[in-house]
């Protein structure tokens, strides 16, 4: 994961509280209009059932028997029926049309029309807003488009008085006492189908206006439903989202981390390298080569002329006391000497140990100088006559250490650099395994 991941911008922080608060309310209109819905449900649960429809058949019988009876009436006055038949029948025909045409526009006469007309000029003259003008402009269009069609419903009532003026006249001429009284009761039965239609039609516009609620509910019922459910799944969307990205980004920062500790590692064993190699890089047995030195000096103390060749002892024995403890080479006018902790208690020292070495030729020395002898590999002397024996061998190893020095160091240079070598191996080995492990 080369750079950190960002939050897209169409994914936010979820919020609890704030969620809550917008289902709480999606809820409560829900159960609003569930109540409404039960209401609307039990309404029309406790509608009336279809009624019974043999009054209506008998009644549709009887009349269809009526019309047979003057039928065979009419046959008799023929010429006679036939133009009332015809007036009849005109009638009929201009009434439905003026019927019709009433039923579909809310004005009787012209008279109503050019005072709605009138009506809606004065509203619009005084001012009204643009989209109601537009609705009055267009009702005005239609009403004087409809205002032609009354002027022709006008004279179709004209001749619809006119023509039953004549159909009244023809009738008086006619004895027709049997066919007034089968037009009576056609009229009472038809003023009875009439009511019973009447009633039915009240009783299914009822019906209907409970079902068209009862759909119009369910389908805000529906629209509450399906936010709900997209407002959840949103939800979840956005916090899957969400926490994908927290996720990645804290796994970004694990490996930021861990890499931070490996370029850290890195380095220190980079520089744990680099101080190997120039450690191994200084000249070998430099340690070994001033260590026999400093003994050899150390030892000719014992054997200088005059007074300095005895060594001092102590209780008939020579013993030095950290003698070599501190010991360093220090140069002075071209003179390498020894130089302990304190130069003038070696001095004493030194002068104490003349004065009583001829009593004895044993020589003790402290275990810090005999390990000294051991690292050289040099034989410890234990005798103050086999001192000279004992320098000659330092000089030997010495000689050694200086002929070996080049090929040594040059071994010790080429293994750290083989080492660095490995450690820079293995670092490129484990980044280019830190690559692949990259999605």
């Amino acid at each position: 994961m080369s750079s950190p991941p960002v939050l897209p911008d169409h994914v936010k922080k979820p919020n609890e509280e704030e969620f809550k608060k917008t289902i709480e309310g999606v809820n409560a209109s829900i159960e609003k209009l569930q109540k409404q819905f039960d209401v609307v449900k039990e309404k029309i649960s406790k509608l009336p059932a279809k009624g019974d429809n043999s009054r209506r058949e008998e009644i549709k019988s009887e009349l269809v028997e009526i019309r047979d009876k003057q039928a065979e009436l009419k046959k008799s006055r023929k010429a006679v029926y036939e133009q009332l038949d015809a007036l009849n029948d005109s009638i009929r025909k201009k009434v439905s049309v003026v019927r019709s045409f009433q039923s579909k526009i809310p004005y009787k006469s012209t008279e109503e029309v050019d005072d709605r007309i009138a009506e809606l000029e004065r509203k619009i003259e005084a001012g009204v807003r643009i989209v109601e003008e537009k609705k009055m402009l267009q009702e005005i269009s239609l009403l004087r488009r409809n205002r032609l069609s009354f002027e022709g419903i006008d004279q179709q009532q004209t001749e619809i008085n006119r023509e039953r003026a004549i159909y009244d006249e023809l009738k008086k001429n006619i004895d027709d006492s049997e066919a007034k009284k089968l037009s009576d009761r056609y009229e009472q039965l038809d003023a009875e189908f009439k009511e019973i239609q009447g009633d039915q039609n009240k009783q299914r516009e009822a019906r209907n206006k409970l079902y068209d609620e009862r759909s119009r509910l369910k389908g805000l019922l529906d629209e509450e439903y399906n936010k709900l459910r997209t407002l959840r799944d949103e939800h979840r969307k956005n916090n899957d989202e969400y926490y994908t990205f927290v996720r990645k980004l804290r796994e970004y920062k694990k490996e930021q981390e861990q890499l931070r500790k490996v370029q850290e590692e890195n380095e220190k064993r980079q520089e744990a390298a680099k101080q190997e190699l120039e450690l191994a890089s200084l000249p070998a047995f430099e340690n070994e080569i001033a260590l026999c030195d400093n003994l050899a000096i150390f030892l000719e103390s014992f054997t200088s002329s005059g007074s300095k060749n005895d060594t001092a002892s102590s209780t008939n024995v020579n013993e030095i006391k950290n003698a070599f403890e501190g010991m360093v080479i220090k140069k002075r006018d071209d003179d390498v000497f020894f130089a302990g902790g304190n130069k003038k208690k070696q001095n004493k020292s030194k002068e104490s140990a003349a004065k009583e070495g001829k009593k004895s030729d044993a020589l003790k020395l402290p275990l810090s100088t005999m390990e000294a002898f051991f690292d050289i590999k040099v034989t410890v002397p234990t005798k103050i006559s086999e001192i000279p024996a004992t320098i000659q061998k330092l000089k030997e190893r010495k000689e050694y250490f200086i002929k070996e020095q080049p090929k040594v160091t040059e071994a010790n240079k080429k293994k750290a650099e083989e080492r660095i070598q490995a450690i820079l191996k293995a670092e490129d080995e484990e980044k280019e395994g830190n690559k692949k492990e990259e999605p």
